[in-house]
């Protein structure tokens, strides 16, 4: 059965206040311009935040990376703006694929708050939870979007089913959510867009996943958007009891609705 998707932002406000006060997003942000050329060096940045686009944690730096093209991107820290930044030079012929990764980092909840560290490291350890980042980003190059589907091979993965470097307002997206490459069907994906709201953990649209892991999400107005989805498996080796992986898929949004 299909369910169809909620953009109510009372719901969304009701929605959002079910997850953890803890739950950053990690995101790789372009610099937004109207297009984008081969040759072009474009600044990115890498952030955690709960309200979309605007950083508000520096994340550990070793646990930070970029690549682009199979190739790291060099990333310096930017104390002003809690976030990263780097450089990539674009390439022609296709979409750009710019790619992010927040290493996992053990974290437990503790008669002191949730603190990072495992059961070896903290006293009183209730729950020990391994977390770890995703982020994948879309752009057209030179009007170009071969390669808007490729699956780039992360443990948790938003995949397009229709080109969402195409979409205007009014569109529908379609999304396949693949863990270690298998469709999995997590309780909700929501999406949200640039300057929708500055409340934390609030999103423009919420659905829940149907079929082998896809989701519907409608495109309510031009911007940045983002695509989010959280994933979780036991693994109790001891030192944490769940994996839990967060992704999110960064594309524009151009031109009027239909």
């Amino acid at each position: 059965m299909k369910r169809f998707p909620i953009t109510m932002l009372g719901l969304a406000l009701l929605l959002a206040s079910a997850l953890p006060a803890y739950a950053h997003e990690f995101l790789v942000v372009p610099q937004y311009w109207n297009t984008y050329t081969a040759g072009q060096e474009l600044p990115i940045s890498l952030g955690a935040s709960h309200v979309f686009m605007k950083s508000e944690e520096l994340e550990d730096a070793a646990s930070v990376q970029a690549s682009y093209l199979g190739k790291q991107v060099p990333l310096k820290a930017d104390e002003a703006f809690k976030s990263y930044t780097g450089v990539v030079t674009l390439k022609g012929g296709g979409a750009a694929v710019i790619r992010g990764h927040r290493l996992g980092e053990i974290w437990s909840k503790t008669p002191k708050g949730i603190l990072k560290g495992d059961r070896a490291s903290l006293p009183g350890v209730i729950w020990s939870r391994k977390y770890e980042k995703f982020s994948k980003t879309l752009l057209a190059v030179d009007g170009k979007t071969d390669g808007w589907n490729t699956v780039v091979g992360d443990e948790l993965e938003i995949v397009p089913l229709n080109n969402p470097l195409a979409l205007k307002p009014g569109d529908i997206l379609k999304v396949r959510i693949l863990h270690k490459g298998k469709p999995v069907s997590p309780e909700a994906v929501t999406a949200t867009y640039d300057g929708f709201t500055d409340l934390p953990n609030t999103y423009a649209c919420f659905t829940e996943p149907y079929g082998e892991g896809e989701a519907a999400l409608p495109i309510s107005a031009p911007g940045l958007w983002m695509v989010r989805v959280q994933y979780a498996v036991d693994e109790k080796d001891g030192n944490y009891e769940q994996h839990v992986m967060r992704a999110t898929l960064v594309f524009p949004v151009r031109g009027a609705a239909h």
